[in-house]
């Protein structure tokens, strides 16, 4: 009898384990924090490759020694984790320069909503954005201008998934898109049509996150 108490008992905390896992809370995982490099396949970005792991792309640009566009290579291996892998040289000596003024700070963007309707699942508790439950070939629109510096699947669970560059270091990002509307580098104004959400009937889905130097924020936060 208590063999059997003991099997109904891993049973019944498996199926706890297993039921009311948020689905894009899952695919929204980045891969383990401990992996210290990623060797870049076809189709990747910097922007999608640092999406991936959660971090800052200017940081990993850096720390690849890599400078804007930031373009990268199948096969490349990019150092996730650790210092500059550029080569430090030794301080010249000259004599000082005046310092430049300091750049004005740029302006964070006014973002609109990506769809005309509210969300079914809210910012936080394990999800970094927000979630739509929409009609299928609604139009998915940029909540503000920026620069497409990804669109594709290589990010798995997305479906066809859209980044976009804004000022001030935001990026938003719309996912479980069918067809993107707009390839990488196209600069798109606020409203500009992205893609059109897939699936069928009215159980389709939009997930949109908003991210500020790396670090996802809620995007109630900046919607307007």
């Amino acid at each position: 009898m208590r063999r059997i108490a003991l099997f109904l008992g891993l049973l019944l905390l498996a199926g706890c384990a297993t039921q009311g896992r948020p689905l894009v809370t899952e695919r929204a995982q980045p891969p383990d924090a401990r992996v210290a490099s990623y060797v870049v396949r076809k189709g990747d970005t910097l922007y999608s490759i640092a999406w991936r792991f959660g971090l800052d792309v200017k940081q990993l640009a850096a720390r690849n020694g890599l400078r804007t566009p930031y373009t990268i290579y199948p096969g490349q291996r990019i150092r996730l984790r650790g210092g500059s892998v550029a080569a430090r040289k030794p301080a010249a000596k000259s004599q000082p320069r005046p310092a430049k003024p300091a750049a004005a700070p740029q302006q964070a963007p006014a973002f609109s909503w990506p769809v005309a309707a509210k969300p079914t699942r809210e910012f936080g508790r394990g999800n970094k954005g927000l979630d739509f439950s929409v009609p299928a070939r609604t139009q998915v629109k940029a909540a503000a201008s920026g620069t497409v510096v990804y669109s594709g699947t290589g990010l798995g669970g997305y479906e066809t998934f859209v980044i976009i560059r804004h000022a001030a270091g935001y990026l938003s990002a719309y996912g479980f898109n069918a067809d993107a509307a707009v390839a990488e580098g196209k600069n798109v104004k606020v409203g500009a049509r992205l893609a059109d959400i897939g699936g069928t009937g009215r159980a389709a889905k939009l997930h949109f996150e908003i991210r500020k130097d790396g670090e996802p924020i809620s995007p109630r936060s900046v919607l307007r």
